[in-house]
């Protein structure tokens, strides 16, 4: 059995801190031993975008303290957020250059993987024998398209779910203020944007809207909480740890 590393995003652990159960029953159904510090706590996404360096390269340092095993440096990170897992791939060799042994580095960040990637392409698994009965649209990150780059890892794990209807529709704009920032210093903009992606989903008939992002979701839900309509959200992760008819 392999060690795998548990990061879970902050926004995660305070708002839906039950989808980590989930990630952890995944892991361990691949036959993964999972390791989770609880000393863990942001991987300083936000400050970066916000342009405070000096705490984002703080809590850098303290996410590779909490997690980094200088006997085992290139044992995977699973973290079920590709908004996290791409911003510690792309700029973590930048902040912390000077800061950290530079094989122990570049053996973390180059074994962080979002859950699906590490299932299909890691693990070389394209089915969970999961189950879930519903109508499912997969919103498609800004961070999993553009940042992460992830291809069919989540439409395979999807389309191979027993019961599950994936809707696809192209007219729907994959693109939230998934970036909290955008959101708080545009909050017109951004809940005309959320108004308009849910909107459209809902004409698709879906039951569930679900993403590899808890941001995305957790914006979408707040919308969806003001309408009368029989439709929610669900991470990923949820969806591949179920075993249940519903």
């Amino acid at each position: 059995m392999s060690k795998v590393n548990l990061f879970v995003p902050c926004a995660m652990d305070m708002f839906s801190p039950l989808i980590p159960k989930s990630v952890i029953s995944v892991l361990e159904k691949l036959g993964d031993t999972v390791i989770y510090n609880p000393e863990q706590t942001c991987c300083g996404r936000s400050l970066y975008y916000r342009g405070e360096r000096d705490f984002a390269a703080e809590l850098a340092m303290k996410m590779l303290n909490d997690l980094l095993d200088p006997q085992d440096i290139k044992r995977a990170t699973i973290i079920p957020s590709t908004d996290c897992s791409a911003y510690i791939r792309r700029y973590f060799k930048e902040l912390l250059a000077n800061s950290v042994v530079p094989s122990e580095l570049n053996g973390f960040v180059q074994n962080v993987y979002d859950l699906c990637d590490y299932i299909v392409n890691v693990k070389g698994v394209t089915s969970l024998n999961n189950r879930f009965n519903a109508r499912v649209y997969y919103f498609e990150s800004c961070s999993a398209r553009n940042l992460y780059k992830l291809e069919d890892e989540v439409h395979i794990l999807l389309r191979n779910t027993e019961g599950l209807e994936l809707i696809v529709d192209e007219d729907v704009n994959d693109c939230c203020p998934g970036n909290l920032f955008f959101a708080n210093t545009n909050p017109m903009v951004s809940d005309q944007i959320i108004e308009e992606c849910v909107n459209k989903i809902y004409q698709l008939n879906v039951q569930y809207i679900t993403s590899t992002d808890i941001e995305c979701l957790q914006l979408m839900d707040a919308y969806i909480q003001t309408l009368n309509v029989n439709m929610e959200v669900i991470h990923i992760a949820d969806i591949l740890n179920s075993e249940q008819s519903l």
